[in-house]
């Protein structure tokens, strides 16, 4: 994959050097183009008005799709250079270096049921592994897909979108590169945008769309027919009237273009992955209906991002002084401009929020693409619907751990209750997060670390790994695990095929109570007829195996001593374990136990 993506790289940088060298030469015939007009212009303006005239609105017409060309290209130079940045990101993220896109920090829940447990967010993340996502829409969607519950489900069709999007490698990079410089927060708002206030006389203000085209001849014909002291009175009357006009609506406009300011650079981002998305004929059920509520947004075949931007643009214009004078004196421009946006937003009064749904929904499902394209020895889960919870996996590593020891393992009826000792550092706490982790991406329709996994549908997961005290909310560690336990056992008599990951439960108290409330715990687990895996150091816990031989397993991990030093395989094996190495770890640090 390295290779590939080194491949890529030296092919975009071997177009955007074609693309700079056709800049450099438009540029420099800008600028030819400026000393011929110049020089024509002066032999030309001494000859008649109605010569010159023509001359000057063809020249100026010709400059004008010149500069449109020029701006093409460096829009398109400045595309390249950040398609470089998301290929080199991906380079950078094989190579274990930290991946540009967001961590998921804001999703950060110490109380959530498992995602705080199974290292779901932050930096180094599963989140931050697998984001590609730039807009709010799509983080929030892609969070959402991993916290997803039973009633969120619909796997078949998030697997077949991520597949068909897995075959569009430069597709899902070009579409990366148009939302990669994006600040969402800009445009965040937007999403709730109201239609604009009413104003007096729109029909009247509407009428300067036609009206505007004859100002311009009027200003010629003042100052041709009446000479300059009355078409200055003109051109100033115009003015002052449309400023009149603007300033009276003032109230009404101000607030509203504020939402807009800043807006027009970042929602052409959108616009671009818009192009992108429209551009192609998707197969998948999910990509189909997200490319149709974009079709029926539009108007007469064209993006109506691109005319919303433009209109943004020009609103943002008005802040300069100098372009002041060339807007109001066509049009009592705020006023325009507001009537031309109640009639844009009048056609598709949602479309903001569909926007940023399609978008973030596309940027979501090109995240999970992206982790199968760079990761081929993953699999797609099988889900099916079964009536406990099951899990069969093969050759199952935690994705997080570079060079993962894989180990095969199935939860069914039969082991119910898995029961995992071992010693310090074998890998019972990886083990466990393995296993949730991997069951949370299958159901976000992405593919997980196992050469297969099939697992049954509306498993409701909950943890007890990282159990810690609480300053602000006055709570030791034994409180905080009386509430994570309560968590636990009034999920598990009031739902249905609920899997219980614990990880040493009751650290917070002595070593009586503990294998007390251990025990007790278990039961429960028994009587609620729930699923739970169990690491824990108390033998006597494992005894539970006899008494329940049916539904009670045990498992353990082991060390080995090579040389002086601990060794360890991380294999899991059926038993329960013998030896421990808590001993010899306090030796080795100067402690004679």
């Amino acid at each position: 994959m390295r290779q590939y993506y080194q491949n890529r790289i030296q092919e975009e940088q071997n177009i955007l050097k074609e693309i700079k060298a056709k800049y450099n030469r438009i540029s420099n015939l800008r600028l030819l183009a400026i000393l011929l007009f110049a020089i024509l212009a002066y032999f030309v303006i001494q000859t008649t008005l109605w010569l010159a005239l023509p001359f000057l609105l063809l020249s100026i017409l010709g400059f004008y799709f010149l500069v449109k060309h020029h701006d093409r290209l460096e829009n398109n130079q400045k595309l390249k250079a950040i398609e470089l940045e998301v290929l080199q990101n991906e380079i950078n993220i094989l190579d274990d270096k930290a991946n540009l896109y967001h961590a998921g920090e804001r999703y950060w829940n110490e109380k959530h049921a498992f995602s705080y447990d199974l290292d779901l967010f932050g930096q180094g993340s599963v989140f931050h592994l697998i984001n590609r996502a730039k807009t709010t829409q799509g983080q929030d969607r892609l969070a959402d897909a991993l916290l997803a519950r039973p009633e969120d489900l619909a796997i078949a069709q998030k697997q077949e979108a991520a597949k068909e999007l897995l075959k569009e490698d430069r597709w899902r990079q070009e579409f990366q590169s148009t939302l990669y410089d994006i600040e969402d927060d800009n445009v965040a708002e937007l999403g709730t945008l109201e239609s604009p206030p009413n104003i007096p006389f729109e029909k009247f203000v509407l009428a300067y769309q036609f009206l505007k085209w004859g100002i311009g001849p009027l200003l010629f014909a003042a100052f041709y027919f009446w000479g300059i002291e009355n078409g200055l009175l003109t051109f100033v009357a115009l003015l002052a009237f449309h400023f009149m006009l603007s300033g009276s609506q003032n109230k009404k406009t101000r607030p509203y273009y504020a939402k807009l300011k800043g807006t027009s650079r970042t929602i052409g981002h959108y616009a671009q992955a818009l192009d992108k998305i429209l551009a192609k004929e998707w197969q998948s059920e999910n990509l189909k209906a997200l490319k149709s509520k974009l079709i029926q947004l539009q108007a007469k075949g064209q993006n109506p991002v691109y005319e919303f931007q433009t209109m943004a643009k020009r609103i943002e214009m008005k802040e300069n002084k100098m372009a002041q004078p060339f807007l109001y004196l066509f049009s009592p421009f705020d006023l325009l401009e507001l009537a031309k946006l109640r009639i844009w937003h009048a056609a598709r009064p949602d479309f903001f929020a569909v926007l940023f749904e399609v978008v973030g929904e596309f940027e979501k499902y090109s995240s999970a693409a992206t982790l199968a394209f760079n990761c081929p020895a993953w699999t797609f889960p099988i889900v099916g619907e079964q009536e406990n919870v099951f899990l069969k996996a093969k050759a199952l590593g935690h994705p997080l751990v570079k060079g993962s020891i894989t180990n095969d393992f199935e939860i069914n009826q039969n082991n119910r209750l898995s029961l995992i000792t071992g010693s310090n550092m074998s890998g019972k706490s990886t083990f466990l997060r393995t296993i949730g982790t991997q069951i949370q991406m299958a159901y976000a329709g992405m593919p997980v670390f196992a050469e297969s996994l099939e697992i049954s549908t509306e498993i409701r997961l909950y943890t007890y790994m990282r159990i810690k005290d609480s300053l602000q909310e006055n709570a030791s560690t034994f409180k905080a695990e009386i509430d994570r336990i309560k968590m636990l056992l009034d999920a598990m008599f009031s739902q249905t095929k609920v899997l219980v990951l614990v990880d040493e439960m009751l650290r917070g108290t002595n070593s009586e109570d503990k294998l007390k409330g251990s025990i007790a715990f278990l039961e429960k687990v028994i009587e609620s007829k729930a699923f739970a895996l169990v690491a824990t150091h108390d033998l006597r816990t494992t005894e539970m195996a006899q008494k329940y031989a049916s539904e009670v397993e045990n498992y353990y991990f082991e060390y080995d001593t090579q040389n002086g030093e601990l060794a360890f395989d991380y294999k899991l094996k059926p038993g329960v374990c013998k030896s421990f190495n808590a001993s010899a770890l306090l030796r080795n640090i100067g402690l004679n136990v």
